[in-house]
């Protein structure tokens, strides 16, 4: 495979021995001072024979890699392009070394044939919609004083029993009750043990302010389900107790085990704030408390999806009704992708291939990979001039095909 990037530099994969160097670019390129605990974290999820590297003689300027993870679409779960670590030397920018990462990287995930669907997570919003990135799923974090919030009358707590457990055996006692969940919950990944691992490591640091991680799980009939992990920052004022508790993750299989684990998270000892990122936008938790504006929301953007290889992305997932569609897509990035393709499905499955057949639609790869998993409507970027109706009636039956109940997304940084 011929290099994209300027005369030069090298592209080429990393060994593990070359990973600290490796690393050492990437916090460069984000202007990062971590400590040498996160870099053993990521070491442990490092695919070395996924990774990138560009090498302006022997010294590494540019970085990028993929994780092979699993993706719930609707209906079902696909291997997934999990990329990460990319970044460019500050002394290298503006110069096509992303473009070129982005390109090989691209075209190594369509060739390789396993994977028809790549996602990450963007650190600034204006870059990846160039490589044909869309904005396919948000975010919500929840904050809010735990004063204010007193669940409604009636809630069944009847059946469940809380246990506070080791961070460390989360894997082993609720990963089962996740795994099921993932499997119907759109935007989420598979989580193997040393994923469990990468998702809670906070060591601790003086000075830093944040306490250990802790874990608890809800149990009904002997049974796992739900589960919380969480921090708590200490904060003594001349009032009182301020303390305020970060909650990583909460999931929960169940209604009584939902409102009983938010209501522990809620109520605990000298705990006045509460702070829960990386939740649904649709989070039952506002609907719970007796007063839902107790809970300020914000919303950021989750996960970014890129349709590598459209004919196998749209075929891969089911439709929320019967769809029959031609597509004209353009993609400036991935060639191969680009022509008329026909989309027939149901609820059931679907078929994505080739046809001369008059289209209906008119969008770019980027427009699908944001509609992909039913988190951005067609008909909402087509509000903003990004997908063009071309039979009258269509778009409206094809936006509400690709949508889903709940709001997908994706609690995995990676």
């Amino acid at each position: 495979m011929t290099n994209d990037a300027p005369s030069g530099p090298v592209i080429r994969p990393v060994s593990t021995e070359e990973f600290p160097e490796y690393y050492r670019t990437l916090q460069d390129a984000f202007s990062a001072d971590s400590h040498p605990d996160d870099r053993d974290n990521d070491l442990v999820v490092f695919e070395p024979e996924r990774s990138l590297a560009v090498f302006d003689g022997d010294q590494i300027v540019g970085t990028a890699g993929a994780f092979s993870r699993q993706l719930t679409l609707p209906g079902r779960a696909v291997p997934v392009a999990a990329v990460t670590m990319v970044g460019v030397a500050p002394t290298h920018r503006r110069r096509g070394l992303l473009t070129a990462m982005m390109r090989r990287q691209l075209t190594e995930v369509f060739e390789g044939g396993r994977e028809a669907v790549a996602a990450l997570w963007a650190s600034e919003g204006a870059i990846y919609g160039r490589f044909g990135y869309g904005l396919s799923t948000h975010q919500a974090t929840l904050t809010g004083r735990t004063d204010r919030m007193r669940l409604r009358p009636g809630t069944d707590l009847t059946t469940t029993v809380l246990r506070q457990v080791d961070v460390a055996e989360l894997p082993l006692l609720a990963g089962g009750m996740r795994e099921r969940l993932r499997l119907r919950t759109v935007g989420w990944l598979d989580r193997p043990d040393r994923w469990w691992r990468f998702q809670f490591h906070a060591p601790e640091r003086r000075g830093s302010g944040a306490g250990v991680m802790r874990a608890v799980v809800c149990e009904q009939a002997g049974e796992v389900t739900g589960y919380a992990a969480y921090q708590i920052s200490g904060d003594w004022q001349p009032t009182g107790p301020e303390h305020k508790v970060r909650v990583h993750e909460m999931a929960a299989a169940t209604a009584p085990a939902r409102a009983a684990t938010w209501s522990f998270l809620i109520n605990l000892d000298l705990v006045r704030w509460i702070r829960a990122s990386r939740r649904p936008v649709d989070e039952p938790l506002r609907h719970l408390v007796t007063d839902g504006r107790a809970l300020g929301l914000s919303m950021v953007d989750n996960l970014w999806v890129r349709t590598v290889d459209v004919g196998r992305a749209l075929s891969a997932r089911c439709y929320a009704h019967e769809v029959d569609v031609v597509l004209d897509v353009t993609d400036d990035f991935c060639r191969w992708n680009v022509g008329r393709w026909r989309l027939s499905g149901d609820r059931h499955g679907a078929e994505c291939a080739r046809t001369t057949s008059r289209a209906d639609l008119a969008l770019s790869s980027t427009e699908l990979g944001a509609a992909l998993l039913g988190g951005t409507a067609l008909s909402v970027l087509a509000a903003a001039g990004r997908v063009r109706e071309l039979r009258p009636g269509i778009l409206a039956r094809a936006s509400g095909a690709f949508a889903t109940d709940r709001a997908p997304w994706c609690p995995d940084i990676f």
